[in-house]
């Protein structure tokens, strides 16, 4: 099968299917080629990090350290959904960690921010282990796994001062940071909606000390509106003084949406949108 062949049968099974075509994604984007290695930071079973050596790292260096945290609403997802994501910042050379971490109903807000700061700290033990600089530690993350990450960056009561300081930039793709009042069943079911303290929304603890961030989003996206949370995001980080730069694509055909932003980042599926180019261009600007 070609390869447009193949970039069109993920595409399509994306856009019928969403978080399910991502075993679909895995199996037709390229595989890390260095063995991952699973540690825990928690009893749960939920509380593991999959941790992905850079495979272009020369002896003796290290690199940037790349967390991404997946979405799914609060209520689903998986570490080894995303290979191909490991791939993609592995071939870019750097490490790569991707945190699980619990769900509803076994937990709601702020219990997956708590387990994200919790996976956070063990990346930072452990991540010289497997060359990675964790003085140049770079958040990522999509839909809801883009809120734990800027909540981590943002949100003072997660993090220490000093472990807050490791964080170069955050890369948000589809993030919501503005979603009150929630609209949407299992965000309401994740944050106790209607008992739900404006002070769990991110960009209220945006301040001169938040690290830059590139924001990108899907032009079309009825999940998370682009202008109500990245642009809002965008102008308070502005106002604070830090960098930020948002992107929003369409795609050809506009064929991005919230589901193929994250996709994007797979080698198979890089012609929807230059998030590849505009996250390597990010991660070196902040990480020099």
């Amino acid at each position: 099968m070609t390869w447009f062949r193949w970039a069109a049968v993920v595409l399509g099974t994306l856009l019928l299917s969403g978080c399910s075509s991502l075993d679909v994604l895995n199996a037709v984007s390229k595989s890390p080629q260095v063995a991952s290695v699973t540690l825990s930071y928690g009893p749960s079973t939920r509380q593991r990090v999959e941790f992905y050596p850079a495979s272009k790292t020369a002896s003796g260096t290290v690199v940037p350290v790349i967390v991404f945290f997946y979405g799914g609403a609060w209520e689903s997802g998986s570490r080894l959904d995303y290979r191909f994501i490991a791939r993609t910042f592995n071939d870019l050379g750097y490490l790569v960690a991707i945190p699980d971490y619990r769900l509803t109903p076994e937990v709601t807000y702020p219990g997956f921010v708590e387990d994200s700061a919790a996976a956070l700290r063990l990346i930072i033990e452990e991540a010289a282990r497997f060359g990675g600089d964790t003085q140049r530690i770079v958040l990522s993350g999509h839909s809801a796994g883009a809120y734990n990450a800027i909540s981590l960056a943002t949100d003072p009561r997660w993090l220490t001062e000093a472990e807050r300081r490791r964080i170069r930039g955050v890369i948000g793709l589809s993030s919501p940071v503005n979603f009150l009042p929630i609209q949407m069943p299992a965000a309401q079911r994740a944050f106790n909606w209607p008992n739900t303290p404006r002070d769990s929304q991110p960009i209220e603890h945006v301040s001169a000390a938040s690290p830059p961030m590139l924001l990108l989003s899907a032009k079309r996206d009825p999940l998370v509106d682009p202008q109500i949370n990245s642009a809002t995001l965008a102008e308070r980080l502005r106002a604070a003084g830090v960098y930020v730069k948002m992107e929003v694509y369409e795609g050809p055909f506009g064929l991005v949406s919230h589901s193929s932003l994250v996709a994007s980042l797979s080698d198979r599926l890089s012609f929807l949108a230059p998030t590849i180019e505009h996250s390597k261009m990010f991660i070196e600007m902040v990480t020099r």
